[in-house]
């Protein structure tokens, strides 16, 4: 009794118990969020933001402020959706009876990359409809691509979180067998010097990774092209293109923050369900009068788990991400003296539309 005691108190097994979870994930996020929002850097930044003119600082707030609210509201309802979908189908089921086993629960590792697919999609209808608007007063300036406004950094993060996704959901796909023309949802490991039928935990297989995919590629597109539609569009009016450049540097990094949150979201989910599937290590045959146990191992099994251990560090900074683009909730366009930052480039920006005529 001790010896069981001692292991259910043993801090390491107790870490890894409750960083299975992704609901702890997302309460060490939150509170990793919080610590960012009120940090002396992030109080700074939001301080340094540009000062319009009252009249420009309501034209800016009406294009740009919708857009800040739906990328918040589209990073919140990522994480809703996710911790919605967790619950019930970890919990609140098992309550009242109803067991999803043998049910291919592909909608747990898509349903991050659909969520935030829809909500990149509304902010693209939003921009093109409302956001891009003909200026009041036309600023010439150079051609602009769906990389204008997006950082290195935030470009390449979220391309390596899409990749990584893909690549992971090929590769277990590629891994993964059936059983007489079934899904492709099982993992074949051969009992070494043995003739009997390999073991097959269940696996992340192409039944779970083409609607990932499907969902991948979707988001992709509808990000670039809110990407595209963000920095193409034209001005306002020359004094407000510093802050209009602000305003899309953030939307677009809204924009990378949801698409890599989500990715790593899926990503983290695979990651587990890959582990688990590797970490079989034994086979027992029950006979009549005698058991006979077999050792059994998967050559990608120590790899696998591997990844299983980095899946919560991936499900905390998606979810940091996803907590500070919701923050965009609460922006707005400053008013009051203009700042003196905005001089030069207005002025720059008015004599290239007078060399232009």
């Amino acid at each position: 009794m001790l010896p069981h005691i001692a292991s259910l108190l043993d801090p390491i097994q107790l870490l890894g118990a409750l960083l299975s979870l992704p609901l702890v994930s997302l309460i060490l996020a939150a509170i990793i969020a919080v610590g960012i929002a009120v940090s002396p850097r992030g109080a700074a930044r939001r301080r340094s933001r540009v000062r319009l003119t009252p009249s420009a600082s309501t034209a800016v707030s009406a294009r740009y402020t919708p857009e800040h609210r739906t990328l918040g509201i589209a990073a919140i309802a990522v994480i809703v959706i996710f911790a919605a979908e967790n619950l019930i189908t970890g919990y609140v089921l098992g309550m009242f009876g109803v067991s999803l086993d043998g049910v291919v629960g592909w909608w747990r590792y898509a349903t991050p990359v659909f969520a935030a697919s829809v909500g990149v999609a509304v902010l693209l209808a939003m921009i093109a409809t409302r956001g891009s608007t003909p200026p009041e007063r036309p600023v010439v300036s150079a051609r602009r691509t769906w990389l204008t406004f997006s950082t290195r950094v935030g470009s390449g993060g979220t391309a390596l979180a899409v990749l990584a996704l893909t690549t992971t959901t090929l590769l277990a796909g590629l891994a993964s067998s059936n059983l007489n023309g079934g899904p492709y949802v099982y993992l074949e490991i051969d009992v070494p010097n043995e003739t009997i039928d390999p073991v097959r935990p269940w696996f992340y297989g192409w039944a779970y990774g083409v609607p990932v995919l499907i969902c991948t590629a979707v988001l992709v597109a509808v990000v670039v092209a809110a990407l595209q539609a963000n920095a193409a569009r034209a001005f306002l009016r020359p004094e407000t293109v510093v802050a209009e450049q602000r305003e899309r540097r953030d939307i677009a990094s809204g924009i990378t923050r949801v698409t890599a949150s989500a990715s790593l979201l899926a990503l983290a989910g695979a990651f587990r369900f890959v582990a688990d599937a590797g970490s079989v290590a034994g086979l027992t045959i029950q006979g009549d009068s005698r058991s006979d146990s077999y050792d059994v191992f998967w050559r990608y099994g120590e790899l696998a788990a591997i990844g299983g251990w980095v899946a919560p560090a991936l499900e905390i900074t998606a979810f940091v991400l996803l907590f500070l683009v919701s923050a965009q909730l609460r922006r707005g366009p400053r008013a009051g003296a203009p700042a003196q930052d905005v001089a030069e480039p207005a002025a720059e920006a008015t004599s290239d539309s007078e060399a232009a005529r």
